[in-house]
């Protein structure tokens, strides 16, 4: 859809020329997604009508004004790793935030006050300096902390110790599609700060996200204060060339493979390390896994996976554990607790070393970086499948139960050549804030050069035998789990129905729940 030439006359005034653009050439690479789920969802999304470059909340502001004066829609997102990061409207203004990439270290409070586009990476770089660290979400380094906290899921292998970033969020400024700024907490007050993220009465940040976040259809959050956490090492050092870094060595700190046999043992040594409350990094994966992230080539990862002998080292997937402790006492403590608590479950303990440089490297750098690197053609090819996505469910139900009945979905779409023969397990999990909960997905991977290729009905496939079994709501399970769970999944579409009556935000969850009479 073209946008109208008043529109984008009022665009090119509030952000200058520059910075808004319908050419072909140039909306045409924001309607394409080679990151997260886009094997499920394909690679072509909708054209927007245009790409906004805002530099200021004053402008971001401005842009939904105009939307809404022009009947147009809008969507913001920051390094746009995901494929609901893209327009789902024709009419859509698309606002790419890269723009508005500030960093502000508060000490010695110890916040970091964020803008959109400053990656958890660079954050991280900067906190470590100062001896903080901050949440890193699963998608990587390369993904937006404040986009995690406020509009997408928030997990990853620290949630160990650093929760789910929903909890990180203190003050928070918020442009509603209103064009209304919104703040929150103690920003709000003159000469406060952004300490504090709630006032006196009930608080709104659950309103803004919900459990997983409305991906972009709440409006645009352009600036938040980010709860940091002790690091105690020195900061993250390496050298070397791709694709294999050489990290420095990182004093006091404790990075080791676990696997088990038995599932239910599995289950038994997660709850007492989360109870021990030694751990700074957890992550679950399989052996097909790493070796995507040792070969350095598809075909080295083919050859690999038919000589098998990573599959013999860890038939039944492994879990990597990182520690940094403050000091030579504590390392020895957190050591001896570990070892006894997995020793105790039946588990076989590996040294990455063991099995190499690079898989030290891999191991090191997820644990300490949330830098998980597949050498071969992973993530496009990717998407998460069956019962899990699963998350806010224990241990037991994750790993124990749903993780089964995803093995049972995936074999079926194997046999039929739908998807890659990863395996078959292929679950990625980790352990949120020492074991209160789990999260678990469950990746396959599709080449669609093949003809028989198709991953996106494994995923409804197990979501809805995830509801069949009361297995839990798989998060963002969208119209698989609409008609089981309407009253919950209604709570953020009333939400954004109350905050944007002219359906200005271009919401995929708002769309879908129109779709399927929600």
């Amino acid at each position: 859809m073209a946008i109208p030439l008043e529109a984008k006359k009022a665009l090119e005034e509030a952000l200058g020329a520059e910075n808004i653009s319908d050419d072909p050439g140039v909306i045409e690479t924001y309607s394409h997604m080679n990151g997260l789920g886009s094997a499920a969802s394909g690679y072509w999304w909708a054209r927007p009508a245009a790409v906004a470059l805002p530099g200021s909340t004053e402008e971001v502001q401005k842009v939904v004004k105009i939307c809404n004066e022009f009947g147009l829609r809008f969507k913001a997102h920051s390094t746009g790793w995901i494929c609901c990061a893209l327009a789902t409207s024709k009419n859509c203004v698309l606002l790419d935030m890269r723009r508005m990439d500030g960093l502000e270290f508060v000490e010695p409070e110890g916040y970091v006050i964020t803008e959109p586009y400053a990656t958890a990476g660079e954050t991280q770089v900067e906190a470590m300096k100062l001896g903080y660290t901050p949440h890193l979400v699963g998608a990587g380094p390369n993904a937006s902390n404040l986009a995690s906290a406020t509009s997408m899921q928030g997990t990853g292998g620290n949630s160990v110790r650093t929760s789910m970033n929903e909890r990180n969020p203190l003050a928070i400024e918020w442009v509603l599609p209103s064009g209304e700024i919104l703040r929150l907490g103690s920003v709000d007050t003159p000469n406060a700060g952004w300490f504090c993220g709630d006032g006196p009465g009930p608080s709104l940040r659950g309103m803004m996200r919900g459990a997983v976040g409305n991906i972009g259809g709440n409006g645009v959050f352009t600036k938040i204060a980010l709860k940091l956490y002790p690091w105690y090492g020195p900061p993250y050092e390496c050298e070397g060339h791709p694709p294999f870094f050489k990290t420095k060595e990182l004093p006091l700190s404790f990075v080791r493979y676990v696997s088990w046999d038995d599932r239910d043992q599995e289950c038994d040594a997660l709850y007492r390390l989360g109870e021990t409350e030694i751990l700074d990094y957890t992550n679950r994966w399989s052996a097909s896994a790493l070796m995507s992230s040792l070969a350095t080539t598809n075909q080295e990862y083919r050859e690999m996976k038919e000589k098998g002998d990573l599959h013999k080292v860890f038939p039944n997937g492994y879990w990597t554990f990182f520690f940094n402790a403050s000091s030579k006492r504590q390392y020895d403590y957190n050591v001896k607790v570990f070892e006894h608590v997995i020793n105790d479950t039946g588990g076989v303990i590996v040294d990455p070393k063991d099995l190499g440089d690079p898989a030290y490297e891999v191991a090191v750098q997820n644990a300490v970086r949330s830098q998980w690197i597949a050498k071969s053609a992973y993530m496009p090819t990717g998407a998460n499948t069956g019962v899990p996505p699963l998350t806010y469910e224990t241990i037991d139900q994750c790993l124990k139960y749903a993780l089964d009945e995803t093995i049972d979905v995936k074999k079926e779409w194997i046999e039929t050549n739908k998807v890659y023969n990863d395996g078959e397990d292929n679950a990625y999990a980790c352990l949120d804030e020492n074991g209160h909960f789990l999260h678990v997905e469950h990746a396959c991977h599709a080449d669609y050069a093949e003809p028989e290729a198709e991953a996106l009905g494994i995923i409804f496939k197990g979501y809805g035998r995830a509801l069949e079994k009361n297995l839990g709501a798989a998060y963002m399970s969208m119209p698989a789990g609409w008609s089981k769970r309407k009253e919950y999944s209604n709570y953020m579409v009333a939400i954004q129905r109350m905050i944007d009556p002219n359906r200005t935000a271009d919401s995929m969850l708002t769309n879908l729940a129109e779709l399927t009479g929600a």
